[in-house]
């Protein structure tokens, strides 16, 4: 009988008992296993850098003593692209969510989610859909895996260099700058992107934007 292949996870969480934890349930899953294990983000990259086979996966954890999730998914997605990284926090907030993405992360669990949350975001993500649970609207990810209906939306260049900061750092306040408008004008468009693409906040704003490939402005910071 032909073995099945299966995909290849690293993992990088610097609490070991919940790692070795996550590597047990990982490896019961059938299409999955874990080949690498790292306390932090450094050595979540060496380890991939001396790997032959390099892994189709990192469940990253992103508040971790040495490198951190953020700054090791950035390295991660800008030197093996094709690595899936899914992001592992206690936090849920909006800044740690759109700080993962726009470092390249494309699936978001909190740490409290269940066997069945883990294998469902890393089967989604491996058909090239965004993963964030019930963090964000439904109907955002809805949106997002149409598109034909995006397409439809027909954006100006105006609105899409709106999304682009947007995906950057920069308050709304900086974005008003950028753009030479006062706030109260970049809350209106905030408002008319909001309804125009059928979400609610700014990470909604984020999703749709990385599905469909709008980058993030190039901002220096001040």
């Amino acid at each position: 009988m032909r073995k099945l292949e299966k995909y290849r996870v690293a993992l990088a969480d610097d609490h070991a008992i919940l790692r070795k934890g996550l590597v047990h349930i990982i490896n019961s899953f059938e299409q999955y296993e874990v080949t690498i294990e790292a306390a932090d983000g450094q050595e979540l990259i060496d380890k991939i850098q001396a790997a032959t086979e390099k892994p189709h996966f990192c469940i990253m954890d992103i508040q971790m003593h040495g490198m951190d999730g953020y700054d090791a998914t950035k390295i991660i997605k800008k030197k093996w692209p094709a690595i899936h990284v899914l992001a592992l926090s206690m936090h849920q907030n909006e800044f740690t969510i759109l700080r993962m993405m726009r470092n390249g992360a494309r699936g978001f669990l909190p740490k409290e989610a269940g066997p069945k949350d883990l294998r469902d975001a890393m089967d989604a993500m491996r058909e090239g859909y965004v993963y964030y649970s019930n963090l964000i609207d439904e109907k955002v990810i809805a949106r997002a895996e149409d598109a034909t209906e995006t397409r439809m939306l027909d954006l100006t260049s105006s609105e899409i260099s709106f999304l682009k900061y947007c995906c950057s750092d920069y308050v709304y306040k900086d974005i008003a700058r950028e753009l030479n408008l006062s706030q109260r004008t970049i809350d209106w468009y905030r408002d008319k992107m909001y309804e125009k693409l059928g979400v609610s906040t700014r990470a909604g704003l984020v999703i749709f934007a990385i599905q469909f490939g709008i980058e993030p402005m190039d901002v220096k910071s001040s």
